[in-house]
């Protein structure tokens, strides 16, 4: 009841205030206000670099002692030298040479009827490497070329015995311009051979040149012929122990054509 009491006077007088008349609001006069000026600043950055320093450690090494390696020397034997024998010096043989003693012709056989091959003038030297068996034509390398001639041993002057040089019995250059012969035959009638061919073709020099070896009667002998005819009969007896042969060829100014072995009668 009290407390019912106490609200209804609170009640009261909050009513009572709230009925009396507020006082008037004072008027206000307006007051002009100077406009204001407002400063902007920016800021500015500035990037400052700094070097970094890097510091890296040095090592110094210590110097170590070496121990040092004493060798002790082995005592050996020491050899007896034994005397060495001098090898004795081969001394070189020179080749055998000729001189030319005047104007000499160098053929392409060793006999007159071959052809001309070279020319050795007076004093000219060649290297004597061979003869023929009766040693009356010398097998010989001139110094101004590279292939081998005869010259006649009795026109010449030899640095050695000629009939120490060895027999040779060296083919004849042949040139491949030169024809071959043709139909080449061979008859006998007694001690006479008588051999016949065709005629090769014309040419400047053309010749026929015969090789043979036949029997004199009681050993053989080497015998060389030359003709421009298409046939030739040579004396060939009987009684040799050996048997008898030739051979035939074609010649002009260029050389010699290859051979035609004969069959012999």
């Amino acid at each position: 009841m009290r407390k019912t009491l106490i609200f209804a006077i609170v009640t009261f007088l909050l009513l009572t205030g709230c009925a009396t008349e507020a006082p008037p609001l004072p008027t206000s006069t307006p007051t002009s206000i100077p406009p204001t000026t407002t400063s902007t600043q920016t800021a500015t950055f500035t990037s400052t670099y700094t070097p970094t320093v890097t510091v890296t450690a040095s090592i110094t090494p210590t110097a170590t002692d070496t121990p040092t390696v004493t060798l002790t020397p082995t005592e050996t034997d020491t050899p007896t030298p034994i005397d060495t024998p001098t090898p004795s010096i081969t001394p070189t043989e020179e080749p055998a040479t000729i001189t030319a003693d005047g104007n000499v012709n160098c053929r392409y056989g060793p006999d007159p009827v071959y052809l001309y091959a070279w020319l050795l003038s007076d004093g000219d030297t060649a290297q004597l490497d061979g003869r023929n068996y009766a040693g009356t034509w010398l097998w010989v390398l001139p110094h101004d070329t590279d292939w081998h001639c005869w010259v006649a041993a009795s026109f010449v002057t030899a640095s050695v015995d000629i009939m120490t040089v060895p027999t040779v019995y060296p083919p004849i250059y042949v040139n491949p311009s030169v024809p071959a012969i043709s139909g080449v035959k061979a008859s006998r009638s007694g001690s006479s051979v008588t051999i016949s061919w065709n005629p090769a073709p014309p040419s400047v020099d053309l010749g026929y040149l015969i090789e043979a070896r036949i029997c004199s009667g009681t050993y053989l002998m080497d015998v060389v012929y030359s003709t421009t005819n298409t046939s030739y009969t040579l004396n060939d007896k009987t009684g040799c122990s050996g048997d008898s042969y030739g051979q035939v060829r074609v010649f002009n100014k260029l050389g010699y054509g290859p051979p035609y072995k004969i069959a012999w009668p």
